[in-house]
C-alpha cells in the first residue's frame, strides 16, 4: 500500500530547495551591509564637514572680534612739505568714516623768502569692496577737503630794489575719489591710497602772481592727483 521512496531521489529533489533560501539570506545580508556602509560614510562625512565649518566659523568670528573699530593714523611723508596730518577713522560693518585734520608750517628760501602757515580738514567715506574679516580690505570712496593757508613772501620785486612784504590767504576747497587698501594686523594698521579730484583756490588780499601752473602749487586750480600712506594703531 505504501510506495517506497528512493532517498537519493528525495535528496536530489530537496537540494535546490535548500540552496535557494541560503542565497536569499546571503543577498539580503550583503544588501544590508552595503546600506549600512553608505549610511556610516554619510554620517562620518557630515560630521567632518560640520566640524570643519564650525572651526572656520570660529576662526572668522575670532578674527572679527579682534577687529578694533577705532583707528588713529598719521602720514609721515607729508612732513616733507611741513604738513602734520592726523587721521581718525571709525570702522563699520562694510564701510568707514574718516576725518583728517592737518596743520601746515613751512619755510622756503628761494628768490623770495616764503612762509606758509595754515590748517585744513579732509573728510572721506570708504565703501569696502571686500568683506570682513580680512587682513587687507580694498575700498573706494569720496572725499571733501578745505584748507586755509596764509602765505607770506618777502623779497625784492623786479620793478624796484625795495623789499616788499606780501601776504595772501588761500581758501582751498576740493572734491574727489580715493581708492586703496587697508591692512590690519592686531593693533597695527596701515592704509595705502591713491586718487584725485577737483580743487579750487580762492585768494584773499593781494594777489602777487597768477594761478599756479603745477598741481602741487598752493594756488593751483584744476584737477589734482593725490596719494597717501598712513600708519597707526587700532583700539
Amino acid at each position: 500500500m505504501f510506495q517506497k521512496i528512493n532517498r537519493a531521489k528525495l535528496t536530489y529533489f530537496w537540494e535546490p530547495c535548500s540552496v535557494l533560501p541560503f542565497c536569499c539570506i546571503y543577498k539580503k545580508n550583503l544588501f544590508d551591509y552595503t546600506m549600512k556602509s553608505k549610511i556610516t560614510l554619510a554620517i562620518v562625512a557630515s560630521l567632518f564637514m560640520g566640524t570643519l565649518a564650525a572651526q572656520t566659523s570660529n576662526a572668522e568670528n575670532q578674527l572679527s572680534t579682534n577687529y578694533k573699530p577705532n583707528h588713529l593714523l598719521f602720514s609721515p611723508f607729508y612732513f616733507v612739505d611741513g604738513t602734520f596730518m592726523l587721521t581718525y577713522e571709525r570702522i563699520f560693518a562694510s564701510s568707514s568714516l574718516r576725518v583728517t585734520p592737518s596743520i601746515k608750517l613751512q619755510n622756503l628760501s628761494d628768490e623770495f623768502y616764503t612762509q606758509r602757515e595754515g590748517w585744513g580738514i579732509d573728510v572721506g567715506y570708504k565703501f569696502f569692496l571686500t568683506q570682513r574679516p580680512k587682513r587687507g580690505i580694498f575700498y573706494l570712496g569720496p572725499y571733501a577737503l578745505y584748507k586755509n593757508i596764509n602765505v607770506k613772501e618777502s623779497g625784492k620785486s623786479l620793478e624796484s630794489s625795495f623789499v616788499q612784504d606780501i601776504s595772501d590767504t588761500y581758501n582751498i576747497m576740493g572734491l574727489g575719489v580715493d581708492t586703496g587698501v587697508k591692512f590690519i594686523f592686531g593693533r597695527f594698521t596701515m592704509d595705502i591710497s591713491i586718487g584725485g579730484g577737483i580743487r579750487y583756490a580762492f585768494i584773499d588780499g593781494y594777489t602777487f602772481k597768477n594761478s599756479g601752473s603745477d598741481w602741487y602749487d598752493v594756488d593751483y586750480k584744476g584737477i589734482v592727483p593725490r596719494g597717501n600712506l598712513s600708519v597707526g594703531i587700532a583700539f
